[in-house]
């Protein structure tokens, strides 16, 4: 998964470094700090249940017949869609804003290596997840694809998207349960990234998801959950050592980038 040019953004600024940017919820009312993290929490859970999809799409030898990275974000979609709670549908909206943020931001500058790679863009990436969304529950999440302007016929054809997605996934993760054994590791950020270490810690979703994968899924051998520095805003799986791996910098930037987003002239990156 790549969030990098955010970073590069910030870094090219100078903004990573300085002492007086160095907390983006300096500055901010109580409610906006809540949002900010509420935002920078979700699109890391979302980015995990992405990666955990990449970890079923190895372990469990799941066929493909596409993109493995769009696999991913159908099932990180999928298993929020499943919860039906208040808080997952806000872990996807948000994570469909997060990926239309870093769209706008990355604008026009694609070029043949952008679309050559195994990545979709980060705009289409937002508005498959909210199709599924609308896809699972019309009445439910019409308000959500009415914000990010999605045209009615469209809407009504998502249906079609989410009944092959979750037919496809369920018939797939059938007859799973608990039996994979799975250890935690937050290592040690040091730093600006001492926040953003404190806030996955914090959430408790890194433990939470990892708890999922050892009561849900029976796969062989140990899946490990690494939370780390990685000199990037980025998370991925090590299909070598069955290891999720977190960056500490892609919670850091999911902050700078809401902060930037509702701070005003003063915090525009």
């Amino acid at each position: 998964m790549r969030r990098l040019f955010f970073f590069m953004i910030v870094a090219l600024s100078g903004l990573v470094a300085s002492p007086a940017q160095a907390d983006p919820l300096a500055g901010m009312s109580k409610a906006q700090r809540a949002e900010t993290l509420r935002f920078a929490v979700n699109n890391s859970l979302f980015t995990l249940y992405h990666e955990v999809g990449h970890l079923l799409i190895d372990k469990l030898k799941l066929p493909l017949l596409g993109r493995e990275e769009d696999a991913a974000d159908n099932i990180a979609t999928w298993i929020l869609l499943q919860k039906g709670t208040p808080e997952a549908n806000q872990a996807l909206e948000d994570a469909a804003k997060g990926w239309k943020m870093s769209g706008e931001l990355y604008g026009d500058r694609y070029d043949d290596a952008d679309f050559a790679a195994g990545y979709t863009p980060d705009r289409h990436r937002s508005m498959q997840i909210v199709c599924l969304m609308v896809g699972a529950d019309g009445s439910a999440f019409r308000p959500v694809a009415n914000s990010f302007s999605m045209q009615a016929e469209r809407q009504r054809s998502c249906h079609f998207d989410y009944e092959v997605v979750d037919r496809s996934i369920s018939a797939l993760l059938d007859g799973q349960g608990p039996g994979t054994k799975v250890v935690v590791d937050y290592q040690a950020s040091g730093g600006r990234l001492r926040q953003a270490e404190r806030v996955l810690r914090q959430s408790g979703i890194f433990d939470a998801v990892a708890d999922e994968v050892r009561r849900g899924y029976r796969m062989e051998g140990r899946v490990k959950f690494t939370a780390q520095r990685c000199g990037e805003p980025n998370a991925f799986y090590d299909t070598e050592t069955t290891e999720v791996i977190f960056c500490y910098e892609l919670v850091q930037d999911f902050l700078d980038m809401y902060a930037a987003e509702i701070g005003g002239p003063g915090r525009r990156y």
